[in-house]
């Protein structure tokens, strides 16, 4: 069986959607990220949503140069298993897991967060002339997030996480998301 990943861009874009917004804190109206009627969460609530909206900017991204069609993939060793892959009506992505060769889900290796961040500084930033400031922008938030709290709440937890700084969400990751999902809308879909 092969799973056809043609539109693996719109899927992700979707799925950062559905982190950013799933603990109630944030919602995604009109194609912008804004604050919701925060309410009182458990300490586990506020870990999930301080992950999920960490991991939801990196997807954002990674979404993002898919879309404007950035290389980030690598070819994953020993990745010979389950199920085949192709995208049938994404020509780009066809030719560039053909060029990896790559044949299984399970080869694909989408990187991390700082090697998409670096990809993208090099390739999608300038193909979209995305103002330099705006880039400078986009990294400091990234590295911020992932020193902060992406690591953090992803592999551990720690109590003192347990609480929602709105001025944090506002500051930090509404601007992030929002720029974010102003370059994934920029150009042809």
């Amino acid at each position: 069986m092969n799973v056809d990943i043609s539109n693996i861009a719109k899927e992700n874009h979707l799925y950062a959607i559905h982190l950013a917004t799933f603990g109630g804190v944030v919602v995604y109206s009109n194609g912008a990220y804004k604050i919701s009627n925060v309410s009182n969460h458990t300490s586990f609530e506020t870990v999930d949503f301080w992950r999920n909206i960490s991991l939801s900017a990196e997807i954002l991204l990674k979404a993002t140069m898919l879309k404007h069609h950035i290389p980030f993939f690598k070819r994953r060793a020993h990745g010979k298993y389950g199920e085949k892959v192709t995208a049938l009506n994404n020509s780009w992505l066809h030719k560039t897991l053909k060029k990896l060769e790559i044949d299984y889900v399970a080869q694909i290796n989408t990187g991390t967060a700082i090697t998409a961040l670096k990809s993208a500084e090099k390739q999608l930033f300038d193909k979209l002339m995305i103002d330099s400031d705006k880039v400078k922008l986009i990294s400091q938030m990234f590295y911020i997030i992932i020193q902060t709290r992406r690591n953090r709440n992803t592999h551990f937890f720690f109590p003192n996480q347990g609480h929602i700084d709105i001025s944090e969400v506002e500051m930090l990751y509404l601007p992030l998301l929002n720029t974010l999902e102003m370059i994934y809308k920029a150009g042809k879909e």
